[in-house]
């Protein structure tokens, strides 16, 4: 269906959106040689989806990162406390 189509689209897009710091961390792991031979073309091209700088990192670009790693985390956070309570909200309770 159409509408469900859209609505799946959206929320892709928005747990794409949330995970893109995490991403990147990942992609400079894999592409930045900490966990194999390093890669710049492979870090610009993360740096460049993040909105981040593609070379000549500065001391602000190191933090704006570390600000959108922890908006990231605390987004998740929240994602999974509310699914927790959605899970024990409909346990079903003991009547007596």
């Amino acid at each position: 269906e159409p509408d469900l189509r859209a609505e799946l689209r959206d929320c892709y897009g928005q747990v794409q959106r949330m995970f893109a710091p995490m991403a990147f961390l990942y992609d400079l792991r894999t592409h930045g040689g900490i966990a194999h031979a390093p890669s710049m073309g492979g870090v610009s091209t993360a740096a460049r989806e993040l909105g981040l700088p593609t070379r000549g990192w500065h001391r602000t670009d190191y933090l704006t990162l570390l600000a959108r790693v922890q908006e990231s985390v605390e987004a998740m956070g929240v994602h999974l406390a509310s699914a927790a309570q959605v899970v024990v909200d409909g346990l079903p309770t003991d009547s007596g």
